[in-house]
């Protein structure tokens, strides 16, 4: 690349190989007149700069000296920032080269070349040539006794051994070279001129009369035709003056090194080329390790980074047969992830105890919370960690298991790590197991769900308002004496009966008889449902009634019932059966017949009711009775009325006497008394 271009002289044409003596558009570049114009070569790789040579096609700025600067560095060249490797000020002469050695040698991949003038100016260049010693270490040559000290330099890849103090023919030259495992300089190209003129040059510079054999020959079957050592045909050549008749070639040193044809028996210097036999101890980046088995031709190299470090560049390398390994050297970048994030309930651990690229984080949650998400995380290459850091979310429980009979209260409202379930049961049952379980960190309960069972009662006759007598399974007792049972009836009668004898089996005794009154009580209805004794009922025959069927009745004595027959199977003091079931006094207490008790009610309610009705059919008697013994005359329908009769009260009872009333035509009372009436 150049600053600019004027006609045709592009900047690839001072790498083509070719010089000229002056400004030729066909070999030479050319920029337009400016300022500070420049010039730049990309070497692909940083290489450690140790001579430039610089071919000008055109002279440049008269009286004035110009300056040319030589820079060498990575940066871009047209910034003029790159190290200077040498400064030359003076005169610039067509067609004569113009060497600057960098002193000490310098890295870089870009070289540029720049003119700084008083007056704008153009730059040519015909041919650039930058060589380097480090291109090949001379410590990968072969190493021989008898050679001079300093005579081993590299190009491209291979060695140059110069042998200066020992002449020989042609033949002998290139026998001695073939026999350390080398040839004459077989190959030819404007680099490696550059670098053997250089050379050359370098070893001679007060004595241009030397002569060195190259690997050159004339071909005997062509005249015209030059042939390396190898067979190969001389394709680019640097005669000096091409036409002689010698059948070898040397470099002239009084031609500028250039070439010439002379004879094969003449004894001359000469150059042995070798191929290397390592590509040595290759470079090692920091905070790397490298390991290998040798560092031959053909052997491999293995590269690796510290932790906290991203390799970057080829793990392997390989030494090729030109001295050099396949791959550049890897760089070993550290990477830091920063630190990870905090989440709550949980706590995170630096496994190795770094942040560093392929560092490991592990995270954890407090217990009664499980992890949702990824629990180790690695720093990755874009320092960052592979992926986002997990939640702990809080244990769930499954529902508290539901209880027949019971219900169940979670705190919270929810069944989540540290929520109680209480249990209670209803009414007349029993908890049975515990009373609380906790929801553990497991996502279990801590204990089985408790059970209502019935509550168990007392096999005593509890005290209960129901109608149906309670009775206990255990035998009755033997009978005892007891007074005698006189069993009055609810219905009145005219005259009165008198009472049957007591049973032979009861012993009466002087305390009078009283009445029972039923016992109130304060104990309301239950609806429970609990178990119950079996009850004993007690024997009715089947052409009886039972005593509380119809009509309620009270039993303040032991006299017989007015149908009983003495010493029948009614009586039942007299002989008990397993199927009697009558109340017994407890602990010397007399206790009332739970009947007796409802009974005496029902005759009390029943007397009232039947006074009420009596005095309302006195009532209306007395009413009838004045309404028709008045002066008025009954009316004519009641006049046609045939005769009938009126009951004028008929009581519920057998006993009750019926009073009727016959009406005549004639308006005259008459008063007939039937059967079953008595006059009014």
């Amino acid at each position: 690349m150049q600053a600019s271009t004027e006609d045709g002289g592009v900047p690839q044409r001072a790498l083509d190989g070719s010089t000229a003596a002056s400004f030729n558009a066909e070999t030479c570049t050319l920029t337009k007149a400016e300022r500070v114009p420049w010039w730049y070569v990309n070497l692909l790789e940083p290489y450690m700069v140790q001579l430039v040579r610089l071919d000008f096609g055109k002279q440049c700025c008269g009286a004035n000296k110009p300056v040319i600067v030589v820079r060498v560095g990575n940066n871009r060249p047209d910034l003029g920032t790159n190290p200077i490797c040498n400064r030359f000020t003076g005169f610039i002469e067509e067609g004569q080269p113009l060497f600057l050695p960098c002193n000490p040698p310098m890295p870089g991949a870009f070289v540029s070349v720049h003119l700084e003038a008083s007056t704008p100016s153009q730059l040519s260049i015909c041919e650039a040539f930058v060589y380097t010693d480090q291109a090949l270490p001379i410590e990968r040559c072969p190493q021989f006794r008898d050679q001079p000290p300093g005579s081993t330099a590299t190009y491209n890849g291979k060695c140059y051994i110069f042998y200066d103090r020992q002449p020989a023919s042609f033949r002998d030259a290139l026998g001695f070279c073939r026999s350390r495992g080398g040839t004459l300089v077989d190959e030819s190209n404007p680099a490696l001129q550059g670098f053997i003129s250089w050379e050359l040059w370098r070893r001679h510079r007060s004595d241009s009369s030397s002569q060195y054999w190259m690997g050159a020959v004339r071909d005997p079957q062509d005249p015209a035709n030059w042939k390396w050592v190898n067979g190969n045909d001389v394709t680019v050549s640097f005669w000096n003056a091409p036409g002689g008749g010698e059948g070898c070639a040397r470099f002239d040193g009084s031609k500028g090194w250039l070439w010439a044809d002379t004879e094969c028996q003449a004894r001359l210097n000469y150059i042995c080329q070798h191929q290397p036999k390592a590509c040595g101890r290759p470079e090692q980046p920091p905070n790397s390790t490298m390991s290998a088995d040798s560092f031959e031709v053909g052997a491999s190299v293995e590269y690796s980074c510290d932790d906290g470090h991203l390799l970057v560049g080829p793990t392997v390398r390989t030494c090729l047969d030109t001295g050099f390994y396949d791959e550049f050297p890897p760089v070993c970048k550290r990477i830091e992830c920063g630190f990870p994030a905090e989440i709550p309930h949980g706590s995170y651990e630096l496994i190795n105890g770094s942040i560093s690229y392929l560092s490991h984080v592990q995270y954890d949650c407090e217990p009664g919370y499980e992890m949702v998400g990824r629990s180790r995380l690695v720093c990755d290459i874009d320092e960052r960690w592979n992926g986002p850091p997990p939640r702990c979310d809080v244990v769930q429980c499954e529902d508290p298991p539901q209880i027949a009979n019971g219900r169940v209260y979670i705190s919270h409202n929810t069944s989540v790590f540290g929520s109680v379930a209480e249990y209670t049961c209803g009414r007349g049952f029993k908890l049975v197991g515990a009373k609380r379980i906790a929801c553990l960190a497991t996502g279990l309960w801590d204990k089985p769900a408790p059970n209502c069972q019935l509550e168990e009662r007392p096999t005593t006759t509890p005290v209960t308002t129901s109608t149906a007598p309670i009775t206990t399974t255990a035998a009755p007792p033997p009978p005892t004496p007891t007074s005698p049972r006189i069993v009055l009836p609810t219905r009145p009668r005219t005259s009165p009966r008198p009472l049957s004898s007591p049973t032979p089996f009861a012993t009466p005794t002087s305390e009078p008889p009283r009445r029972l009154r039923p016992k109130p009580t304060t104990d309301r209805p239950t609806t429970r449902t609990y178990e119950r004794p079996p009850e004993r009922k007690t024997t009715v025959p089947d052409n009886q009634d039972s005593p509380t069927s119809h009509i309620p009745h009270i039993i303040v004595a032991s006299h017989p019932r007015e149908n009983q027959i003495v010493g029948s199977g009614n009586n039942i003091r007299a002989e008990q059966t397993p199927r009697v079931n009558v109340p017994q006094p407890v602990d010397g207490e007399r206790r009332d017949p739970v009947g007796a008790r409802l009974n005496i009610g029902a005759v009390v309610a029943l007397g009232a009711f039947g006074a009420l009705v009596f005095l309302i059919a006195i009532i209306t008697t007395i009413v009838i009775l004045v309404r028709s013994g008045g002066p008025k005359r009954p009316p004519p329908a009641v006049r046609e009325l045939p005769s009938r009769w009126y009951t004028l009260l008929a009581l519920p009872f057998p006993d009750q006497q019926v009073g009727r009333r016959e009406f005549a035509r004639t308006h005259r009372h008459t008063h007939r008394a039937g059967h079953f009436s008595n006059p009014l």
